[in-house]
């Protein structure tokens, strides 16, 4: 670490402790509370998940990312990442693989459900919501991602994800 790092580091310690400002966990990061702010940088997981990309060009979409940007993002972080892009691939990958998520455009739904009912260990779906989407896919997938939504809250989903299913 050089000085620079050092002095933010004794300058939080020095806040918190004067401020009575507990620390806050996520991503394997360090966040502090300090007023009504929070800041949260997720760069590697807790649960790192097994998680497969299903549909065309566009299911990675999110926060503008490519697929590829979409799918290093999610591996620098500690996930492990495939794709489908058509049924028949992605009945090959769940017969083949353990999936802990399925990262999935809503369009792409009703290809996925029967596949993951025939799965022996069926993966979680987070779907990425349209502008149009429904809110009633909000209630069915609570992690579910706005197509616009920043990294981190991808990141988040995930880790909310792999919490409910203890892992």
């Amino acid at each position: 670490m050089n000085s620079r790092c050092h002095i933010l580091a004794l300058t939080l310690a020095v806040a918190c402790a004067t401020a009575s400002v507990q620390p806050a966990h996520a991503c394997g990061e360090v966040m502090y509370r300090m007023g009504g702010a929070l800041r949260y940088q997720a760069f590697a997981t807790r649960h790192p998940a097994d998680i497969l990309l299903y549909g065309g060009n566009g299911t990675a979409e999110v926060d503008g990312r490519d697929r590829k940007g979409f799918m290093q993002g999610l591996e620098r972080a500690g996930h492990h990442v495939s794709v489908a892009a058509t049924p028949s691939e992605l009945d090959e990958a769940l017969a083949r693989q353990r999936f802990d998520i399925i990262i999935v455009q809503t369009g792409d739904l009703p290809a996925v459900g029967p596949a993951i009912a025939a799965a022996s260990a069926p993966p979680a779906m987070i779907p990425v919501l349209g502008t149009g989407d429904p809110a009633t896919l909000r209630e069915e997938y609570p992690q579910a991602i706005a197509a616009n939504a920043g990294f981190n809250r991808v990141l988040k989903s995930i880790e909310r994800t792999m919490e409910s299913r203890g892992s």
